[in-house]
């Protein structure tokens, strides 16, 4: 790209949201679906459907253990296999405010990437739009993910009874806290996890 900072012109549709495209997001995460460049995507599904969307907001956009990008790619794949679903493809939606780093941009994308591959999915579809400087905080993302729903699986938050097993993927609050410490530039103690420490 020609500019190392994100334009209003990124978000209009023309040549230079064609270069964005070309030169930033399809590099960060082509696949055969998305290297179509079609409005949507034609995918796949079979039986029982899950779908979910989600918005990410989060300031610091980079903090200890990821950053915007990874929460939106783990946060839908997330939300899918809590209905059930074996997760298979999401979209993407990107509010850039203008100015943004393209250095920063690409290094959010990446995570996305990275995510997706180690979730088996792929990201088929999405937008871009750059709203003015002041306006945003960097970087919105919105996402909307479908999967296949596991013949017989019926998870449900009205299927919670007392004294159920609750399974937990990680420690409870980890999250919170490394956002927590990268808003407010808290140092966290020295015998910490790694991946709650700032970096």
């Amino acid at each position: 790209m020609v500019s190392d900072k994100i334009t209003l012109a990124h978000g209009a549709g023309g040549k230079l949201s064609q270069e964005l495209m070309e030169e930033v997001i399809l590099p960060a995460y082509g696949n055969p679906l998305l290297n179509e460049m079609h409005d949507g995507a034609a995918v796949n599904m079979s039986g029982h459907v899950a779908f979910t969307t989600d918005s990410y907001v989060v300031q610091p956009l980079f903090f200890a253990g990821g950053n915007i990008g990874k929460l939106a790619v783990c946060g839908t794949v997330n939300d899918l296999s809590m209905t059930g679903a074996i997760p298979r493809y999401i979209s993407a939606g990107l509010i850039l405010e203008e100015g943004f780093p393209v250095a920063d941009l690409k290094r959010i994308l990446a995570t996305m990437r990275q995510m997706a591959d180690e979730a088996g999915i792929y990201i088929v579809t999405g937008d871009t739009k750059v709203v003015d400087k002041g306006k945003a905080d960097g970087i919105f993302i919105n996402t909307a993910g479908i999967g296949d729903i596991i013949p017989g699986t019926h998870i449900s938050p009205k299927n919670v009874k007392p004294g159920m097993k609750v399974i937990l993927s990680g420690y409870i609050g980890d999250h919170a806290a490394s956002i927590m410490a990268g808003r407010h530039d808290l140092a966290l103690p020295e015998s910490c996890p790694d991946r709650l420490c700032p970096a």
